[in-house]
């Protein structure tokens, strides 16, 4: 069996050069890092050591952790708080994404300064607090009128942020109608092959246009590769800057490569899966099951050989900043008793859905839950132990190699500018005893928060900014609004 750094460097082996070793670099500065980068090595070990029974089927998102709950809005404006990322989905069991999430409540909590003891009440009060969703049987969203404490604030924070300012902190004006984004090195990047950038821009706005109801509705001014999130770093992924002449409105796009899910790839999962058209097929169509309503422009986009999943660039301000809660564990349990209950709300919206269990059986499965929760809540807790160590192995075994930030050798879309990080190392844990074992995957979807957002901000005695999630509209008015 290979080691932890061997099989991390063989499942990306196909990534990016450049952009992976940010990813690797990443996943050295602290444990819950490295977790949201390996989702393989999950669901892999999961598969092998599962100690209880669950045959029951649902889908799953399939890389459930509290950094992938998050806002965006919706094509009509509106707010909401949900799950927010689909990359692995696939049809699997509702405790392997359950261990998933609980799994990483540990691993959070403990950068948070919370006590292990305090952690493991959370982690069964959060199962709890699934179960009792799934016994009610019905799929509710979170209102901001109704939700509480930590998340109400942060709802209330994203609803009011200023979309001008988003926009201006990723793109430049250059004139009345014409932006270009703005080049940080860090998040995005240029595209050197200047033939690969007008292939792009050109096939992208075809694709917008394709069903818009005047000509050339959609101009697309820019489009450059994005860096984002962990476990999807390397593959490719751009943001595309829109114009929409009529509305005079800015649209900022991330557009991501879909691949196959890491959960397909254990030969454990026996779960036979939908034949699919292509992988962002997969990805927007579990989405569209699990969420209370999907974010703006979501949809996929075929380039080259390559799908892509098509949504509006979500602001990473509008995740949840959980520092708040650092030694506090009852700021912590209010803020992710949410989380479980969407988990809940996302399998129960999709149950019936093409294989997956009816929500009879969803009911079934919670009554049951003696039969399976005191095994899963002691699977969760070892393997927690087990990602530090295997962190810890991982972070000696990156630094031993000193790896260079700048391998850009073979790409053809990328400009080799020296990825900068002033990322500093998180965890310095004991590796007197690292643990080599085997690994699996698997995981459910979502729900909502609904936020109706205020439509109107001053900018100026004559401009008003009327927002629209990653959208800015310019109109004239008098001089007061």
């Amino acid at each position: 069996m290979h080691n932890v750094y061997e099989r991390v460097m063989q499942y990306n082996q196909n990534r990016d050069p450049q952009f992976v070793q940010t990813k690797y670099k990443l996943m050295a500065s602290g444990a819950f890092r490295f977790f949201r980068g390996t989702c393989h090595l999950f669901y892999e070990d999961l598969a092998k050591n599962q100690t209880w029974k669950d045959a029951t089927k649902t889908w799953v998102c399939g890389d459930l952790h509290i950094e992938n709950f998050g806002s965006y809005r919706s094509h009509h404006g509106v707010v909401y708080f949900d799950l927010n990322d689909f990359d692995e989905a696939v049809l699997a069991h509702p405790t392997w994404e359950l261990s998933r999430f609980l799994c990483s409540i540990y691993l959070a909590g403990k950068e948070l300064n919370i006590l292990e003891d305090q952690l493991k009440t959370i982690t069964e009060t959060l199962c709890d607090e699934y179960l009792q969703a799934l016994q009610n049987g019905k799929a509710y969203s979170i209102e901001k009128e109704t939700v509480k404490g930590i998340l109400k604030k942060y709802i209330k924070i994203v609803a009011e942020r200023d979309d001008l300012t988003f926009l201006n902190t990723h793109s430049k004006l250059l004139s009345a109608n014409k932006r270009i984004l703005t080049i940080d090195h860090k998040k995005y990047f240029p595209i050197q092959d200047e033939k690969l950038k007008a292939d792009l821009l050109q096939s992208f706005a075809q694709y917008l246009n394709a069903n818009s109801k005047k000509e050339n509705e959609y101009q697309i001014q820019d489009v450059a590769i994005r860096v984002a999130g962990t476990g999807s770093i390397g593959l490719k992924r751009y943001v595309f800057l829109v114009y929409q002449a009529e509305e005079k409105s800015f649209y900022l796009i991330d557009v991501k490569q879909a691949q196959v899910s890491s959960l397909t790839l254990t030969p454990y999962l026996k779960i036979e899966q939908p034949r699919w058209k292509n992988q962002a097929e997969r990805v927007i169509t579990v989405q569209s099951f699990m969420e209370y309503m999907p974010p703006a422009w979501l949809s996929q986009f075929s380039f080259k050989k390559d799908n892509f999943i098509v949504k509006a660039l979500q602001s990473e301000q509008d995740k949840m900043d959980f520092s708040l809660c650092a030694g506090k564990p009852d700021k912590f349990t209010d803020a992710c008793h949410y989380m479980a209950r969407l988990m809940a709300y996302a399998q129960l919206r999709s149950a019936g859905r093409q294989g997956s269990d009816s929500i009879d059986d969803l009911i079934n499965f919670a009554d049951k839950a003696k039969n399976w929760k005191a095994k899963l809540l002691e699977y969760t807790y070892n393997y927690y132990q087990q990602v530090l160590q295997d962190s810890a192995e991982f972070s000696q075994a990156y630094h031993a190699t000193k790896p260079d930030m700048a391998v850009a050798t073979s790409q053809k879309h990328v400009n080799a500018p020296k990825v900068k990080s002033n990322l500093k190392q998180q965890s310095k844990l004991s590796l007197s005893k690292v643990a080599k074992k085997s690994r699996a995957v698997i995981e459910p979807q979502q729900s909502a928060v609904v936020v109706k957002s205020n439509s109107i901000a001053q900018v100026d005695s004559s401009d008003v900014v009327t927002k629209s999630d990653s959208v800015v509209k310019l109109k004239k008015v008098k001089s007061k609004v």
